[in-house]
């Protein structure tokens, strides 16, 4: 297994070292509730834990999580990669292969590269962690040129237990993509995201008769831009960085969100089967390289299989295309974790929304 990725560890430490401030904020209200939460947060003795303790060893567990490489699947902040079961089945490798409602998360510029109108919704326990749910949803749209694509995209990270939620992040996104250049052999297409990032810290354990507080949350803006080369019908080439304005989060210690630089190369020998290949590079990180294979095996069905480094996982699933109906799945299996199931289910329609709303007139 490959190192955690450092700007993931600094995300993380970030993240607990802003919770600790607002604690210790918090703590002129109630200074004996206080002095227990920061005796939970350091007690490692061994000795039996009480509720209370169970709960805040299970909110640092989840920071930590979020702090393992590849956790991109399951990351808001530490690293913005969605869980978008097509892209994850081919070992994450997509951004020259991403277009349509998908476009949104790994390269704004494949919105270009869409055919009509399309949504969807995918559903993820990341590493199969009880108390982690991971959702998102996208839905993107041609004009009638079919040279600009526009996309809207919202997802969850929460982590809840007994009905409290410990830690939530939250990121909404709107994109635009659209044609440069456009001839009978090639193509080429620049797209941009502008995303809302929020993260919240939930509230504090109920001890006693002491009410829960609220942590406070925090909130910036992130700028995603893409872009992507078609030559013949074979090959496409994608870039994309994100974060490229280089957003902060925190109030007495910012911290800068990690920058990601994508590239990737997608190539179809024949009808049917696409290959592709990515390298992810972490701005004063780590790098890591991903391949992938969708072939349809059959009309309505095709099959996927990824691999990616550091650390070394591999991925698979499976898209069942029936009618404007569109099923997926993909399964990571981490060295280390528990591997991870993910769903997703949306429809592909061949109008732009402006032809279906004139059709209805």
């Amino acid at each position: 297994m490959g190192r955690p990725r450092s700007t993931s560890r600094a995300a993380a430490d970030g993240y607990i070292h802003s919770a600790s401030r607002i604690r210790e904020r918090r703590s002129e209200q109630n200074q004996d509730q206080a002095g227990r939460y920061r005796h939970e947060a350091i007690d490692a003795d061994g000795r039996k834990q009480n509720d209370s303790e169970a709960l805040l060893k299970s909110y640092l567990f989840i920071l930590f999580l979020l702090a393992v490489p590849f956790a991109a699947s399951a990351q808001l902040i530490s690293n913005p990669n969605p869980p978008v079961p097509a892209a994850l089945a081919v070992g994450g490798a997509y951004t020259a292969a991403a277009n349509g409602a998908e476009a949104i998360y790994w390269n704004p510029a494949g919105l270009a590269y869409g055919k009509g109108t399309d949504t969807r919704f995918a559903y993820q326990k990341p590493w199969n962690v009880g108390f982690l749910t991971h959702l998102s949803a996208s839905a993107s749209t041609m004009l009638p040129s079919r040279k600009h694509g526009f996309a809207v995209g919202v997802q969850t990270l929460g982590t809840r237990d007994g009905g409290t939620t410990m830690a939530s992040e939250t990121e909404v996104s709107l994109a635009h993509g659209f044609m440069l250049q456009q001839d009978i052999h090639s193509s080429l297409a620049f797209g941009y995201a502008v995303k809302l990032i929020n993260y919240s810290l939930g509230e504090s354990v109920v001890n006693g008769t002491n009410p829960a507080m609220d942590l406070g949350s925090a909130m910036t803006f992130g700028l995603d831009v893409g872009a992507t080369a078609q030559l013949w019908d074979r090959f496409k080439l994608g870039a994309a960085f994100k974060n490229i304005n280089r957003p902060q989060m925190g109030a007495d210690s910012k911290r800068n969100l990690p920058q990601v630089f994508m590239g990737g190369l997608s190539y179809t020998p024949y009808y049917g089967v696409r290959t592709t290949f990515d390298l992810e590079r972490v701005i004063s990180g780590e790098t890591q390289f991903k391949g992938g294979l969708n072939a349809t095996v059959v009309k309505p069905l095709d099959l996927r299989f990824g691999v990616t480094s550091n650390p070394n996982c591999f991925t698979a699933g499976f898209g069942l295309h029936y009618r404007e109906l569109v099923l997926d799945y993909a399964f990571v299996y981490h060295p280390v974790l528990s591997p991870s199931h993910l769903v997703g289910i949306g429809f592909n329609l061949d109008q732009t929304l402006p032809e279906i709303w004139q059709a209805k007139k």
